[in-house]
């Protein structure tokens, strides 16, 4: 097996409008964590405009289904490698190169991220004194999330209620160790391995709500002083991977049409046909998610996800020409080029504002000074920590293939999510409603602020 073609940079090289649809779901994730996290002192007149006019508002107050388009990129590009063996009739990639990858892109961020969390953001926040009062509930985070397994209790997954956003780099991590088991299967019969995704998804979150009683009180169990509700637990039951497996399942079956239409560009006619299509889907999901919207009970999130998939499909596998210019606009583009550090750091960075920031109101440039900070921190991040371990082993023949002046150049297969699931802006048990504490903003589960004892 030829191991240096392996990798999604390495096999099919720059597709475009995903750095793009990554620079869209970012700026989503940050304009709703901004919209719901930053202290009411400040004022800000860019949410009163935003409250103001209704589309506006449904758009940025639901920003979370970036997490959505981020699980779609997921299962989009780091299945491609497997579909395009197939194709050629030769050996699937190697597990374990795969494996070896997603630690080098992921995993060095991730920690440095973890050290500023623990060591820095914690004592800014909570004072020094916080590790004396409680050590063994800091150290069982800090353990949890060294592992990616904070998600699997509810008194770990708000991330010390200072980063609950980094929930879905734990579902993230479980779909990576999945995925070498699930994508040959995929690559044989792909219809039957999402409509089989699709369903475990749509039973998992079913039981979540109705049954797994011994699982739920297990859950409520883990740590008693949090007194988590019955609904609480269930709604981190309905956030694991389970649940989000026709998430990923979607983004799949899109790297297929992806795989199918790649060399032929639609006509003028056909690329405004698939954008209207596109618009139709985009006001489906619009209705779906503004007052009243949620009017199809527990399973209104399939065909919320079926529009979603819609018009990822146009936009990132049908290669409309119009599309993707926009989502090769330079902003975008760089967006979505540093999007896994800017969501590392964007909810600590604006937790710091709230803190420290003077408490000015009325002023305009507080978000626009804000995202600068972010994506400066993002950027310095993608520079000196996300480059030099995510290229490791792979500079030269990359450098080489890039000379070509007949092949593109692409970005790292890098894909990540965070920001707070759909079905947390509607549809909620009242502890995830209320702002109790930090977590419960970032995170799908809600839990008590913690305090000194």
């Amino acid at each position: 097996m030829d191991t240096h073609r392996e990798g999604v940079r390495a096999e099919v090289g720059f597709i475009a409008p995903i750095e793009g649809l990554r620079g869209v779901a970012v700026l989503s994730v940050m304009l709703f964590h901004y919209a719901i996290v930053l202290d009411a002192r400040f004022a800000d007149p860019w949410l009163a405009a935003i409250d103001a006019w209704l589309p506006a508002q449904v758009i940025v107050r639901n920003g979370m289904l970036g997490v959505d388009l981020f699980f779609l990129i997921t299962g989009f590009l780091l299945v491609l490698p497997w579909l395009r063996h197939a194709i050629e009739g030769s050996e699937p990639p190697s597990a374990v190169a795969f494996y070896r990858r997603r630690v080098r892109r992921i995993l060095p961020a991730y920690y440095v991220q973890l050290l500023a969390l623990f060591f820095v953001l914690v004592p800014l926040l909570r004072g020094l004194e916080y590790w004396r009062y409680d050590p063994t509930y800091l150290f069982q985070n800090l353990s949890a999330h060294i592992f990616l397994v904070h998600y699997f209790s509810p008194a770990t997954s708000a991330s010390v209620s200072m980063n609950g956003a980094l929930w879905s780099l734990a579902i993230e991590a479980q779909f990576y160790l999945l995925l070498p088991l699930l994508a040959p299967f995929f690559a044989r019969a792909p219809w039957r391995t999402a409509a089989v995704l699709v369903a475990c998804a749509i039973a998992w979150r079913w039981m979540a709500a109705y049954r797994l009683d011994t699982l739920v009180e297990a859950i409520r169990a883990i740590e008693p002083r949090w007194n988590v509700s019955e609904a609480t637990a269930r709604h981190l039951l309905h956030t694991q991977l389970p649940g989000y497996l026709g998430h990923f399942a979607a983004g799949m079956l899109a790297a297929r049409a992806w795989m199918h239409w790649r060399d032929r560009r639609p006509r003028a006619i056909t690329g405004a046909a698939w954008l209207a299509l596109a618009g139709a889907a985009f006001v489906v999901l619009w209705t779906l998610h503004a007052p009243q919207g949620w009017f199809l009970g527990h399973f209104t999130w399939v065909v919320a996800l079926a529009a979603l998939a819609t018009i990822f499909v146009v936009l990132a596998a049908r290669g409309v020409p119009a599309a993707s210019r926009i989502l090769a606009h330079p902003p975008l583009a760089f967006a979505g080029r540093v999007s896994y550090s800017a969501y590392l750091y964007h909810l600590p960075v604006l937790l710091l504002w709230n803190a420290y920031a003077p408490a000015v109101t009325g002023w305009y440039l507080a978000l626009p000074l804000y995202g600068v900070a972010v994506f400066s921190i993002a950027w310095l991040s993608y520079r000196y920590v996300e480059l030099p371990r995510a290229y490791e082993g792979v500079e030269a023949r990359v450098a080489s293939r890039d000379r070509d002046p007949t092949r593109s150049a692409a970005p790292m297969a890098s894909t990540w999510s965070a920001a707070t699931p759909h079905s947390t802006a509607v549809n909620r048990p009242a502890s995830i409603s209320r702002p109790n504490a930090i977590g419960a903003m970032a995170s799908p589960v809600s839990i008590p602020e913690y305090t000194n004892p």
